[in-house]
């Protein structure tokens, strides 16, 4: 089946749905800390509750709006402490990231959204550990570059709408979903946080 046939079928299938809703995602932060910690943390958990309260934490830092200053928060303070994480893995990546920031001379929000335009900087930010397509377009989202990061809530919405696409085919969703965003004059970022929302309420999880 084509890419425009399974655009078609996304869009009869988010236009059959009563109770679907677009719903607008509270970003940019204009904080580089809070971007950072949000884009790295968000992988494998629950947002409201254990990422959203550590991004809220960290916004209250004003000398992390910038990455140099967060880099020197991290550093004082200790990146586990900081972001009240078990294992060290994740406040590492944040660590790492906020650290090639800073190599990057990429300060604030405006900053990151610049320099994410430039496809050759989105091939170095992959190179870092724990980025890839999904954290990348993340990033992208939150800086206010309209795109769609595909996770598996975004996956198995595609899966229900009968759109045979799997979690490793990463590009095809990714064009099925900004296509159908596009032929429904939805912004591709509430249209990716709309599905997300959708899919992430309890009882769409069977």
């Amino acid at each position: 089946m084509s890419i425009q046939s399974d655009v078609r079928i996304l869009v009869n299938y988010v236009n059959s749905l009563h109770d679907f809703r677009l719903v607008r995602p509270e970003v940019p932060y204009h904080h580089i800390g809070a971007t950072i910690t949000d884009a790295m943390l968000q992988s494998g958990v629950r947002y409201e509750t254990v990422v959203k309260p550590r991004v809220t934490k960290i916004s209250r830092y004003t000398e992390a709006e910038a990455s140099t200053g967060f880099l020197k928060l991290l550093e004082r303070v200790g990146e586990r402490k900081l972001l009240d994480w078990s294992d060290t893995e994740k406040p590492r990546r944040v660590l790492k990231v906020t650290r090639f920031f800073v190599e990057e001379h990429i300060e604030t929000e405006e900053d990151l959204k610049n320099w994410l335009k430039n496809e050759a900087n989105i091939v170095k930010l992959k190179k870092l550990r724990g980025i890839g397509d999904k954290t990348a377009d993340y990033f992208k989202n939150l800086v206010g570059i309209s795109t769609s990061a595909v996770d598996r809530h975004l996956i198995k919405f595609l899966n229900q709408a009968n759109i045979n696409v799997k979690i490793d085919e990463y590009v095809k969703a990714r064009e099925i979903i900004n296509r159908a965003a596009e032929t429904l004059k939805i912004d591709k970022s509430i249209f990716d946080h709309s599905i997300w929302k959708y899919m992430s309420c309890k009882k769409y999880r069977t």
